[in-house]
């Protein structure tokens, strides 16, 4: 019976032993510095035109130096599955450029798939081509809204 009162406690101190298992894992994540992507595309685009569409990459608020790679997804609406897939072209000012023409009228999904040391960053950018029907400008202010209340957590601040 005293064996099983000590098993919580003896677990306890497995997990513990565990986690810590190696010493400089911490440190290794400490250290490690966040590379930030930002997705630059004009505000309004117009249906069979390949706008300016640029990547830049960031560390600590400087151009990141080291070279990455960079692919880009792009679909339409909800239809993920038919993304078409384009490798990033690197500029001499170092981002990395999209080139693709928008064919339609429509929303627009764009991810941009980077690979840098070690890391695998994979942000999406919503993109507004020529004019929106109604349906797809009140789907998109409910996903903003969505976004907005994700964003906050749910909490009100004050």
């Amino acid at each position: 019976m005293r064996f099983i009162k000590s098993s919580p406690l003896l677990l306890t101190f497995f997990l513990l032993a565990a986690c810590s298992a190696d010493p400089e894992a911490a440190e290794h994540y400490a250290k490690r510095e966040e590379v930030n992507v930002l997705i630059e595309a004009p505000e309004a685009i117009e249906a069979d035109t390949a706008p300016q569409i640029d990547v830049k990459l960031s560390k600590d608020g400087k151009a990141l130096e080291e070279e990455a790679t960079v692919d880009f997804l792009v679909w339409k609406d909800e239809n993920k599955a038919d993304a078409e897939e384009f490798p990033a072209s690197l500029d001499a000012d170092g981002s990395y450029h999209l080139e693709y023409n928008f064919p339609s009228d429509g929303v627009y999904f764009i991810k941009a798939d980077v690979k840098v040391d070690n890391l695998h960053l994979m942000p999406t950018k919503q993109i507004r081509v020529g004019e929106l029907t109604e349906e797809e400008i009140q789907k998109i202010k409910e996903e903003q809204e969505q976004k907005k209340h994700n964003d906050s957590g749910g909490h009100q601040h004050h």
